[in-house]
């Protein structure tokens, strides 16, 4: 499972922005980033049948997803929960807002570290939903009900979270 220090790219951008890290830092976190990736690539290709039918669990995650909401509602509350600072997923979800990438990629149904989205209910002024992360086993992972709504500016922040 991934670091749950590991900080997302986007937070490191924002921190070494605001002047908060050095750039040495900055690309120390990146490199840490792209190190983790090319390891899920290279376990990828150690194992295609198994990251095969974790790319088909992730696409009917998504379609499950997409039947009640729109896709751009997804996105934008992968985009808010991806700015919590002690959210671990955030790792994954920091680059939602692009929409060249599908949306199953950001799902992880077995994987470690598992990212799932048990309920979603998107309004117009407020996003609820029941997220389950960590390891793969159901025991240890974290369920979390987070609840979102809009601030003046029309973007999603926290309201509430157990």
């Amino acid at each position: 499972m991934a670091n749950r220090s590991l900080i997302s790219p986007k937070r490191l951008l924002a921190y070494y922005r605001a002047g908060k890290i050095t750039r040495a830092q900055w690309l120390a976190g990146m490199q840490l980033q792209f190190q983790l990736a090319l390891q899920e690539i290279a376990e990828d290709r150690r194992h295609p049948k198994r990251a095969n039918l974790e790319s088909w669990r992730c696409k009917s995650a998504a379609r499950r997803l997409l039947k009640d909401n729109n896709e751009t509602e997804i996105r934008e509350v992968m985009v808010a929960l991806s700015d919590i600072d002690d959210f671990p997923p955030s790792t994954y979800l920091w680059n939602a807002d692009q929409r060249d990438i599908p949306l199953y990629c950001f799902l992880r149904e077995r994987r470690e570290p598992v990212l799932r989205f048990k309920e979603l209910n998107i309004s117009r002024t407020r996003a609820s939903l029941i997220i389950e992360y960590g390891q793969q086993s159901a025991k240890h992972r974290v369920r979390e009900s987070i609840t979102l709504r809009r601030d003046w500016r029309g973007t999603l922040i926290v309201e509430s979270r157990e």
